[in-house]
């Protein structure tokens, strides 16, 4: 069977209805759509508002607020918000996709003290203004009065009476086990309310992080843990102690807290009999009573020292002057005054507890909680060999390399980077 002969192809002419621009898009007129592609680039470019054609994309970078009032204090918290903005301040520049900015008191502002985050001084230097309830009063009028895109606390709480994005931290939960004062009830609400609301958490240890997930019900894929640093920072002006000029001294520093296990501390330096001196440097918080009972009924009561608070200059003087330091702890979010004793070549005995055991680890000599015998048979120990001296300062300069501030200011940018892109 003969094949028919088709007839030549032809240009299929477009239905009249079409308008000239759109015979480009039809298939068979590519002879008659052969407009510049100049012209046509231009024609489908999209247009501003002004009816200019729109410039290439370009995000701006995200504005993100360090709700810093608190650095303006002085127990554990506030140094590492004091420690932390710093760090952030000299790595910032790094995230070109963060504008950071700083909202601090007077008082936070001269402990700080940056150099390219722009701050905002929000009030003074008085107690009321830079801790408890006054400063948490405060940072909820003030952040209400702020746009920006994201807010970022540095203890577990957030923006109550505004809707604004936040992200918070997490010290410890030890107000749940009853070691915190009175003052503190408000964080059995509070703690629960920031944790949901809060875009993302950073947890300071792993330990932290459980335990906000155990209490609170917390959500752990929310929860970045992101190691603080090494605590206060190295100084090469130390100032000159009365301590470290006398007898030989055990040192502990820290608050005198319940969960900090000072009558067990006392006991066991009675029981050692060493002559070295016992110095404890650190506010009072909460009642006492039983820790001055317990150096009362000393029989070593005139080597205990109840130093009180002390300047950064002070400290550093003490820990490069003492035989050890000593942290009986029953209780920690993460404890970073092992990392400055370590950082110092001063030895650390710690109790083994859970967030101890996390961060100063093989660098400390960690001792069971509330074993007597072996805690003062390890403080004789400390104080008359010097090589177990020499091989925990070994060991506490091989733990402190793994932080630093910068490194935490990076894993805290990271986070925050992390959510202000999801915007």
């Amino acid at each position: 069977m003969r094949r028919q002969r088709q007839p030549p192809f032809r240009a299929m002419k477009p239905p009249p209805s079409i308008r000239p621009l759109e015979l480009q898009h039809y298939p068979f007129s590519y002879q008659r759509s052969r407009v510049s592609a100049r012209i046509v680039a231009a024609l489908i470019q999209p247009m501003n508002r002004s009816g200019d054609p729109a410039s290439p994309h370009v995000a701006e970078p995200r504005r993100v607020c360090l709700v810093g009032l608190i650095g303006g204090g002085h127990s554990g918290v506030p140094r590492y918000a004091a420690a932390l903005t710093r760090a952030i301040d000299r790595v910032s520049s790094d995230y070109p996709g963060l504008t950071v900015t700083l909202l601090t008191t007077a008082a936070g502002a001269e402990a700080i003290h940056t150099r390219s985050i722009p701050v905002e001084v929000v009030a003074g230097k008085s107690r009321w203004v830079n801790a408890g309830p006054g400063r948490l009063a405060l940072e909820q009028a003030v952040v209400r009065r702020h746009d920006q895109d994201l807010f970022h606390y540095f203890d577990v709480t957030g923006p109550l009476f505004s809707r604004r994005r936040f992200t918070a931290t997490i010290h410890d939960t030890a107000f749940v086990y009853g070691y915190a004062p009175r003052s503190s009830t408000y964080k059995r609400w509070l703690y629960p309310w920031a944790l949901r609301r809060a875009r993302a958490a950073i947890a300071v240890s792993q330990f932290a992080k459980d335990e906000a997930v155990r209490h609170f019900a917390a959500d752990p894929a929310k929860i970045s843990v992101v190691h603080s640093g090494p605590g206060l920072r190295a100084s090469g002006d130390v100032a000159a102690s009365t301590a470290a000029d006398g007898p030989p001294f055990l040192l502990y520093v820290g608050n005198l807290g319940g969960n900090k296990n000072l009558p067990f501390l006392v006991r066991c330096f009675d029981q050692a009999a060493s002559p070295a001196r016992l110095a404890l440097v650190g506010r009072a918080r909460g009642d006492t009573s039983e820790l001055r009972a317990a150096i009362d009924g000393a029989a070593s009561r005139a080597k205990i020292d109840l130093v009180g608070d002390v300047s950064d200059e002070e400290l550093e003087g003490l820990y490069r002057s003492a035989k050890a330091l000593l942290l009986p702890s029953v209780y920690e979010g993460f404890g970073f005054t092992a990392l400055e004793a370590m950082a110092r070549g001063c030895p650390v005995l710690a109790s083994d507890i859970p967030a101890l055991r996390e961060v100063a680890g093989s660098g400390a000599l960690l001792l069971p909680l509330e074993d007597e015998n072996a805690w003062t048979a390890a403080m004789m120990r400390i104080v008359s060999d010097e090589q177990a001296r020499a091989d925990l300062r070994s060991r506490g300069a091989t733990t402190v390399e793994r932080y630093s501030w910068e490194r935490t200011a990076r894993g805290v940018l990271d986070v925050l980077a992390r959510e202000a892109s999801r915007l």
